[in-house]
C-alpha cells in the first residue's frame, strides 16, 4: 500500500493544479492532534463553565447560609425571651396559687422532665448546626409541656376562685339597712311586752317607716308574705346552709322564688305584727342554728366587692 497520502487542490485564476505528498503517519498524527485538542478544549471549557456555575451557587448558599445563622440567632433569643416570660410566669402563678391556699410549683414539677436516651448520645453524633436546632428543638418542647402545666394550674386556680367568689357572695356579710341605730343585741334581753328574760334570735334596728331593707348577699327569696308576730316577713336562703330574715316590714318588694344579690332593696322598715315601734329585727341562721349577725357584718371601711 501506498505509505503516502496524496492532495491536489486547483490554484486560483486557473494557474494549474498543485499535489501536496503527506507521510500516512504524519495525516494520522495531525488528525489524532487536532481531534485531542478539540476534546481537550471542550472538557476544558465544560469544567470551566461548571466551575462558575459551582461558584455562583456556592455564593448564594454562603449568602443563604449567612441569613439562616442571623435568623437562627435571632429565633435562639427570642426562645429565650419566652423562657425568661415563663419564669416571671410562673412567679405570679406562685404568688396566686399561695393566695388560694395551694402549694406552689416546685422547680423540679417546673422542668416537666421526659425520659429519653442518654444526654449528650445523640449530640455527639450530630453536626454543630443541628446541634444547635437540637437543643431549641428541646428548649421548645420544655416550653410547650410547661405552659400545658400552667394550663392546668390556671384551671385549678380559676376553680378555687370561683368557689371562694361564690361562697363570699352567698354569706351574710353587710348591715341589713343604711341608717339607724342597733336598739336590741342578740343574745338574751327582757321581753318588752312580758317582762321577762327571753332569747333574742336577731338584731333590731330601730329606722324611719319606709327605710329600705337590703339583702345581706346574693339569694333566692323563700318567703315574702306575714308570719304571725314576725309581721311582714322576707326570708332568703342563700345556700351553702345559710338563710337570712328581715322582720316587721312596713311592705314587701320581692317575691317567693325571686333571686337577689346583696345589697338590692327587698322591702321596707315598718311596724308590722308583735312589735313596739318602726325597727327591723334581723335574724341569720346557719343550718339550724341561730347565729349573732353581728358576726356576720363586715365593717363599711372593711368590706368590698
Amino acid at each position: 500500500m501506498d505509505r503516502y497520502f496524496t492532495f491536489l487542490y486547483v490554484r486560483r485564476g486557473n494557474a494549474g493544479v498543485k499535489s501536496i505528498r503527506i507521510h500516512r503517519y504524519l495525516a494520522f498524527g495531525s488528525a489524532a492532534f487536532i481531534l485531542a485538542l478539540v476534546l481537550s478544549t471542550i472538557i476544558t471549557a465544560t469544567r470551566y463553565s461548571g466551575a462558575v456555575v459551582k461558584s455562583a451557587q456556592l455564593r448564594q448558599l454562603q449568602s443563604e447560609n449567612e441569613g439562616l445563622i442571623a435568623r437562627l440567632d435571632k429565633f435562639e433569643m427570642e426562645v429565650g425571651e419566652l423562657q425568661k416570660n415563663m419564669g416571671v410566669n410562673l412567679e405570679l402563678q406562685n404568688r396566686a396559687r399561695l393566695m388560694a391556699n395551694l402549694d406552689p410549683i416546685s422547680d423540679d414539677v417546673w422542668q416537666v422532665g421526659i425520659g429519653g436516651p442518654e444526654p449528650g448520645l445523640i449530640d455527639r453524633e450530630l453536626s454543630a448546626t443541628d446541634r444547635v436546632f437540637s437543643g431549641i428543638r428541646k428548649d421548645i418542647d420544655r416550653i410547650v409541656r410547661q405552659s400545658v402545666l400552667q394550663k392546668e394550674s390556671y384551671s385549678e386556680l380559676l376553680d378555687i376562685l370561683e368557689k371562694e367568689v361564690e361562697i363570699r357572695d352567698c354569706t351574710p356579710s353587710i348591715r341589713p339597712l343604711k341608717g339607724g341605730f342597733l336598739s336590741s343585741n342578740y343574745g338574751r334581753r327582757m321581753d318588752p311586752f312580758t317582762g321577762r328574760i327571753t332569747f333574742h334570735k336577731g338584731l333590731d334596728y330601730f329606722a324611719r317607716t319606709g327605710t329600705p331593707v337590703m339583702a345581706t348577699a346574693d339569694g333566692i327569696i323563700t318567703m315574702a308574705k306575714k308570719n304571725g308576730s314576725m309581721g311582714l316577713t322576707v326570708e332568703v336562703n342563700h345556700g351553702n346552709g345559710f338563710k337570712t330574715r328581715y322582720a316587721h316590714l312596713s311592705k314587701i318588694l320581692v317575691k317567693r322564688g325571686q333571686k337577689i344579690k346583696r345589697a338590692e332593696t327587698l322591702g321596707q322598715v315598718g311596724n308590722t305584727g308583735r312589735s313596739t315601734g318602726p325597727h327591723l329585727h334581723y335574724e341569720v341562721r346557719f343550718r339550724k342554728d341561730h347565729r349573732n349577725p353581728l358576726n356576720y357584718i363586715i365593717p363599711d371601711d372593711v368590706y368590698y366587692d
